[in-house]
This record gives C-alpha cells, sequence and structure tokens, in this order.
C-alpha cells in the first residue's frame, strides 16, 4: 500500500509565465541577466559545463538575433540608426519566431522565478513554503508506514528541502526512527544554491543532510541539460561533511526507452528533464514508479550495485 502526496507550485510559475510577449522580457530579463552579474553562472560552468551552456544560450541567441541583422543592415549601406531600429525589431520577432519553439521566452521567465526563489522576495512563494512545511508535519507525524519517501524533482528539489526544513525547525523529532529517503531527479538545487544570497537553502540542505537516518539518491542523465551532470550535488555549495547517505547515479535514457520515444525525447530538452517521472518500456532499475509504487525500499535500490549495474543504468 502506497499512499501518494503531491505538493503543487505549478500556479506560482504560472504567474511569471501569464506576463504576455514581449512585455515579459522587459520584466524578466533583468533577473536572468544578474545571474551573470554576480558571478553565479560562473560557479555553473565550475559544477557542469552542460548546465552552464543551458544557462548561457538564451542570451547568445538573443545577442545573434540581433547583431546578425544588425550587420546585415550596415553592409548595406543602410544609415546607423534605421539599422538599429531594423535590427531591434529582429530581435523581438525572432525571439519569438523560432524562439519559442527553442524554449528562450520560456527560459527567460523561469531565470526570473529562479531569481525570486534564490532571494526569497515573492511573498506567494515563502506562504507556499509554510503550507508545505505543515503538510509534511502532518503526513510524516501519522504516518505508520515502512518507508518515507520525498521525491523532488527539478525545482521540486529546492520546495521539498525547504518544506523539511521548516518541519524540523518546528518539529525537531520529526524524522527520528524512520526509514526516510530524498530522491532528487533532474534536481535544480544548485541552481539556486550556489547563488551567493540563497544563504538559506544552503542552511536547509545541510540541516537535512544532518539526519543520520536519511538516504539522499540522486539520479542525473547527460541527455539532461536543465539538470547538474556529472557534479558532485553539494561540494559546490560547500557542503562537505554529513551525517546522512549519499548516492548518485548517472543513467541514460535509451536503455530504458523504445527506439522511437527515446529519438523523439531527445528533440526537446524539456522532455528529456521531464523523462525522470514518465514511465519508461524497459525493465530498468531508475524506472520511478518502480521505486514509488515498488515492492522495494528506494534506500536499498540506492545502494545495490549489483541491480544498478546489471539494468544498464550507469553510463
Amino acid at each position: 500500500h502506497t499512499r501518494y502526496v503531491q505538493f503543487e507550485w505549478s500556479d506560482i510559475v504560472d504567474h511569471y509565465e501569464a506576463v504576455p510577449y514581449p512585455f515579459n522580457l522587459v520584466r524578466h530579463l533583468p533577473d536572468y541577466l544578474r545571474f551573470f552579474l554576480d558571478g553565479t553562472v560562473w560557479k555553473y560552468f565550475a559544477a557542469s559545463g552542460r548546465y552552464f551552456g543551458f544557462t548561457v544560450y538564451p542570451i547568445i541567441y538573443m545577442i545573434a538575433c540581433f547583431i546578425l541583422p544588425l550587420l546585415i543592415c550596415m553592409a548595406f549601406g543602410m544609415h546607423w540608426l534605421a539599422s538599429l531600429i531594423i535590427a531591434l525589431i529582429a530581435l523581438v520577432i525572432l525571439t519569438k519566431f523560432p524562439g519559442d519553439r527553442l524554449y528562450v521566452s520560456l527560459s527567460i521567465n523561469d531565470w526570473a522565478f529562479a531569481r525570486d526563489l534564490a532571494l526569497q522576495r515573492n511573498p506567494e512563494i515563502e506562504e507556499r513554503y509554510n503550507i508545505f512545511a505543515k503538510h509534511v508535519i502532518d503526513e510524516i507525524s501519522r504516518s505508520d508506514a515502512d518507508e518515507i519517501l520525498i521525491v523532488g524533482h527539478s525545482f521540486g528539489s529546492v520546495w521539498a528541502i525547504e518544506a523539511l526544513s521548516r518541519a524540523m525547525a518546528d518539529v525537531p523529532e520529526l524524522l527520528h526512527g524512520k526509514r526516510i529517503t530524498f530522491l532528487a531527479l533532474g534536481s535544480s538545487l544548485m541552481k539556486i544554491g550556489l547563488v551567493d544570497k540563497a544563504h538559506y537553502l544552503r542552511s536547509s540542505t545541510e540541516k537535512l543532510l544532518a539526519v543520520k537516518n536519511l538516504t539522499w539518491h540522486e539520479i542525473q542523465t547527460k541527455t539532461d541539460f536543465i539538470s547538474f551532470y556529472k557534479s558532485d550535488p553539494f561540494e559546490p555549495m560547500g557542503i562537505k561533511n554529513y551525517a546522512a547517505s549519499a548516492v548518485v547515479h548517472r543513467v541514460n535514457f535509451k536503455h530504458a526507452l523504445s527506439k522511437e520515444r527515446h529519438k523523439k525525447m531527445k528533440k526537446s530538452m524539456y522532455l528529456a528533464h521531464r523523462q525522470y517521472i514518465l514511465y519508461c518500456d524497459k525493465q530498468v532499475h531508475h524506472d520511478f514508479q518502480l521505486r514509488v509504487f515498488g515492492p522495494f525500499f528506494a534506500d536499498a535500490l540506492a545502494n545495490d550495485v549489483e541491480l544498478a549495474l546489471h539494468s544498464k543504468l550507469v553510463n
């Protein structure tokens, strides 16, 4: 028997995406650029080259959409002011078409949300943290389950860590004596945790990792550019010593999907980022449903090296 509880925060993100184009660029682009100005992008580079590429591609695309039309106009001898106006118009058009298919505008909206998350400046986010924390206390306190599995996918890892931290602050013995696993899938923890001013999240992560009976199981894949592939989940944030058990596995989705689905997935970086929690076509160790609804303990699966290798888990 499994009691499955889902914590939703998509409505908060919807508020960022609801700003119509191109007004969202005026509102959200400065927040995206601040990740460059405060040096966070270089921390991304040190942690994961792939994530650095994901971070910089929107600005590189937009610069190209402005510079190339400008150079073409000037090459035809147009006045510099007319060239500038045409280049700006081209930037606005190309960022929308084909920019939408390349997730340019969506990514910039996402970075604005991430900035608010890092700096704790959105009251709606803070209120939702507290709501989640209260539900976490209620669910764990009255649970008599053999194990408790906390799952954080993408930004969900940030929400889960902070909710657990606040719950533990209210009820310090909350996790005592529990068999508990934190499953981090395509985690965006470092996206927020590497921002200098995100002290709260680094502190919350340390508090969670101080729980001796907790197993942190992180799953990464090289086909997901929106997560920190081949990175230590804690060291770049300055967290080196902890009591919890930590296991990191790198998976290859081609072993889990049919050729058709794998080919389709590789065409969309956001579909690849979602695959962690989608169904698999083949029996593999890293199947999300296997952990949530299967007959095995999640921490046992995390530490079963033979099973992991047999199912071609490691790249």
